[in-house]
């Protein structure tokens, strides 16, 4: 749907504190731990700020839906060539996405919005991410949107948002359509296909433990 606006919603980044040195600062963003050798007496400016928020939603029509938001803003005026004068916060880049998937993760639905962008013509990807309708989420995945969606026919920073909005979806899926109380291996657990997770990552590598304890039968004995 080319030019289609998708009404999402203010973009509000939290962050829980995992420790109890992270500091939040006012609009909930944490700050990286500074090392106790390297006490934070250099003065710093804050220049820019990217914000990325995905949420993940499971629809009555039993459709799976990420919406993600990525949000560029500089903390000082501009004067942009395209767009005039830019009061501090006003948005460089505002590029939002939606796609929706089955329980296959085949893509369903996949739409655009290039809410705010330096240069007119970005506005022109609008409605590519719809060629993406009809593929599957999974192994061959980023090289089906490389087939799909030429590098000169999409925004760099929407090909970027693809990223964490997918990811994004795998969490929302991760406990299944009854949620509550449920712990987000039960929906793999009896599976006898290799779940897409295993080997993805230093936790999930077959000679592990996380994967000997909860998945024995895809477990493989560590090298020597």
């Amino acid at each position: 749907m080319s030019g289609a606006h998708l009404a999402l919603p203010p973009t509000h980044l939290t962050s829980v504190p995992t420790a109890g040195w992270v500091a939040t600062d006012s609009i909930g963003i944490t700050d990286m731990p500074t090392p106790a050798n390297t006490p934070r007496e250099k003065a710093r400016r804050l220049v820019h700020r990217r914000a990325v928020e995905c949420d993940g939603y499971l629809r009555e029509d039993g459709l799976w839906e990420v919406e993600a938001r990525l949000v560029d803003t500089k903390p000082f005026a501009q004067r942009d060539r395209f767009r005039g004068e830019l009061p501090s916060g006003t948005p460089v880049h505002d590029i939002r996405l939606r796609l929706a998937v089955d329980d296959s993760l085949v893509v369903r639905e996949a739409d655009t919005n290039m809410v705010a962008t330096p240069y007119p013509t970005c506005i022109e990807v609008n409605g590519v991410l719809q060629r993406l309708v009809g593929e599957r989420i999974g192994k061959g995945w980023r090289e089906a949107v490389r087939r799909k969606i030429g590098r000169l026919e999409t925004c760099t920073h929407l090909a970027e948002l693809l990223g964490p909005a997918v990811t994004t979806l795998f969490q929302a899926m991760s406990y299944g359509k009854r949620p509550e109380g449920a712990d987000s291996m039960d929906t793999h657990r009896e599976t006898a296909e290799r779940p897409f997770f295993i080997n993805g990552c230093h936790s999930w590598r077959t000679d592990g433990p996380i994967v000997a304890k909860l998945f024995p039968q895809f477990a493989t004995p560590k090298a020597d």
